[in-house]
C-alpha cells in the first residue's frame, strides 16, 4: 500500500513537471514561427521548390516616355531649357519562369537561370505603344557622340563628319514601340564598323538595354533558414548554344540582396535588405520606415529606397543618380528617383516639365517579416542620360552638361492579399490565440498536478508522522495499529 502511495506522488510530480517544462518551451521556442520555416523550406519536391518552378505573372511595369514640346526652340538656341510633357502609362507584365535549375542541399543554395518575357497590358495603357507618335531627343545620336567625346581630336572630327553626312536629326519623332524595344539607326551601324571597340551594339531603345535578350543571367541564392532567397553569385554570359561550357561576361557577388518577392522567414527591422532587378544592374538600398496594421490582424513593415541608393556616385561626378553606364555598354545612363523626387533641382534646372511629387512618384515595400514575402511593391525609377561636353558638333552642342531625362518604370507588384489572407489571418490572429490557450491549459494542468502531488506528500508526511507518535504510545498501551490512507476513496 505505501508502495503504491509513493508511487503514485512520483508520477503525478513527474507528470506536473513534464507538462510545466512543455508549457514554459512552447513559449520560449515560437511554434508558429518553427511551422512557418518548416512550411516554406526549399527542399526536392517541397512545396516553396515546385512554386519556384513554375511560370508566374509576375510585376506589371507602367512606362512613360518625356516628349519633347519645344524642340524647334531649343535647337535653335531660342530656348535655353528643353520642354517636356511625359506620356503614358504603356504597361507590361513580367512572365517569368526558372529553368536549368540545380538545388544543392547540402551546399544550402539553389542555382537556375531566370527566363523573363514581357505581354503588353491594353487594359491597363494609354494606346498601343505602335500607335503613338512622341517627339524625342535621338538617343542613337547621343550615345555615339557621348561614348566618342573623350576621344582624340582626329576621331571626333570624323564622327562629326559622320553626323552631318548622315544628315541626324538631335531630335527626331518616332513611334513609342521603336523608342523603348529598338530601332536601327545608320549612325550607330556606321559607328559600330568604325569603332567596333568602342561601340559594341547595333540598335538602340530604352527596354531593349534593361531587358537585353543577348544575355543570359544564372543567379545563386541561398536556401537556410537564415539567407533564403538572398543572391549570393549573378554571372552574365552571352546567349549561345554552349553558353554553359563557356566563361561568364561578367560575375558579381552580393550579400544581403534579394530579388523583391521573397526574403529570409522571422525577418527582424535590423536585417540589412538590398534589392536588385534584372537589367538595372545595381542594387538598390532599402531603409525601414515603421509599420501599418493589416486587416488580417498583423504589422507589415514599410520600407522605401535609401538616399545613399541615390548617391553613392558623387565621387564620380553622380550625386542624386545611379550610374548605369559600366552595364550598358558605356552609353551615359543613370537611374534616378522619378521626376527627380528628392533631388537637388539644379540638376534639372535646364529641363521644365518636371513635377516631383511622392504621393506619384516615391517608391514603397510592404514587407511580412514572419513568413518572408512582399506583401505589395511600388517601385519608381526614371532612366537619364547624363551628358558630358559635347560642343564638338553642332549637333549635340545644346545637349552639352545636361543631365536628359528620357523615360521612367513604375514597377507594381500583383496583389497578393486574396491568396495569403485566409493564412495571415491564421498566423497573427488564429495560431497566437489558439497557442496561448494552450499554452494556459498546460500551465494551468501542471500547477494543479503539482499541487495535488503536494497534497499527497503532505498527506504522507503527516500521516507517517501520527504513526510515529502512536507507535511511541502504543508501546506503553498496547494499542492496536493506525493505518492512513492517502487518498479518498
Amino acid at each position: 500500500m505505501a508502495r503504491n502511495e509513493g508511487r503514485l506522488i512520483i508520477i503525478t510530480a513527474i507528470a506536473g513537471v513534464t507538462i510545466l517544462a512543455a508549457a514554459l518551451v512552447t513559449m520560449a521556442l515560437d511554434p508558429i514561427q518553427l511551422l512557418i520555416n518548416y512550411n516554406t523550406r526549399v527542399t526536392n519536391n517541397s512545396f516553396m521548390f515546385n512554386m519556384f518552378q513554375k511560370e508566374v505573372e509576375g510585376a506589371h511595369l507602367s512606362l512613360y516616355v518625356f516628349n519633347v514640346t519645344n524642340a524647334q526652340e531649343f535647337m535653335s538656341g531660342e530656348d535655353h531649357s528643353l520642354n517636356v510633357q511625359e506620356v503614358g502609362p504603356f504597361t507590361y507584365a513580367e512572365i517569368r519562369q526558372n529553368i536549368d535549375i540545380d538545388l544543392d542541399e547540402e551546399a544550402g543554395e539553389l542555382e537556375f537561370t531566370p527566363n523573363m518575357k514581357l505581354r503588353f497590358v491594353p487594359e491597363q495603357s494609354v494606346a498601343r505603344p505602335e500607335d503613338v507618335i512622341v517627339t524625342v531627343p535621338n538617343l542613337a545620336l547621343l550615345s555615339v557622340a557621348s561614348l566618342v567625346s573623350s576621344l582624340p581630336f582626329f576621331i571626333r572630327n570624323t564622327f562629326k563628319l559622320l553626323f552631318s553626312t548622315l544628315n541626324c536629326k538631335s531630335i527626331t519623332t518616332i513611334d513609342v514601340y521603336s523608342f523603348l524595344w529598338g530601332y536601327s539607326d545608320p549612325l550607330i551601324s556606321q559607328a559600330y564598323n568604325i569603332v567596333p571597340g568602342i561601340v559594341y551594339f547595333d540598335k538602340f531603345g530604352i527596354m531593349d538595354r534593361l531587358y537585353d535578350n543577348k544575355t543570359i543571367y544564372r543567379m545563386r541564392v541561398g536556401i537556410r533558414d537564415e539567407d533564403r532567397f538572398s543572391i549570393k553569385t549573378l554571372k552574365k554570359y552571352m546567349k549561345s548554344d554552349n553558353w554553359m561550357n563557356e566563361r561568364a561576361l561578367e560575375s558579381y557577388k552580393y550579400k544581403n540582396t534579394y530579388e523583391g518577392a521573397a526574403y529570409p522567414p522571422g525577418l527582424n527591422v535590423e536585417t540589412p535588405i538590398n534589392i536588385y532587378r534584372l537589367g538595372v544592374c545595381r542594387e538598390l538600398n532599402l531603409e525601414f520606415h515603421g509599420t501599418k496594421n493589416m486587416e488580417y490582424g498583423g504589422d507589415a513593415w514599410i520600407y522605401r529606397i535609401s538616399n545613399e541608393t541615390f548617391n553613392r556616385d558623387c565621387a564620380a561626378g553622380v550625386c542624386g543618380m545611379m550610374d548605369l553606364s559600366s552595364c550598358t555598354y558605356g552609353i551615359p545612363i543613370t537611374m534616378s528617383r522619378t521626376h527627380f523626387l528628392e533631388t537637388d533641382p539644379k540638376i534639372y534646372e535646364r529641363i521644365k516639365g518636371i513635377n516631383p511629387d511622392p504621393s506619384k512618384h516615391d517608391s514603397h515595400f510592404l514587407l511580412e517579416p514572419n513568413i518572408g514575402i512582399s506583401l505589395s511593391t511600388s517601385l519608381s525609377l526614371q532612366m537619364n542620360m547624363n551628358l558630358a561636353d559635347l560642343r564638338f558638333s553642332d549637333k549635340t552642342e545644346m545637349f552639352s552638361d545636361l543631365v536628359l531625362p528620357v523615360a521612367y518604370i513604375k514597377v507594381v507588384q500583383q496583389d497578393v492579399f486574396d491568396a495569403l489572407y485566409g493564412i495571415l489571418r491564421t498566423i497573427h490572429v488564429t495560431a497566437p490565440i489558439t497557442l496561448i490557450s494552450i499554452e494556459v491549459t498546460m500551465f494551468l494542468i501542471a500547477v494543479a498536478i503539482l499541487a495535488y502531488s503536494g497534497l499527497l506528500l503532505y498527506r504522507r508526511s503527516k500521516c507517517k508522522a501520527k504513526k510515529k507518535a502512536y507507535a511511541k504510545l502504543n508501546l506503553r498501551q498496547n494499542l492496536p495499529l493506525i493505518q492512513c490512507q492517502l487518498t479518498k476513496t
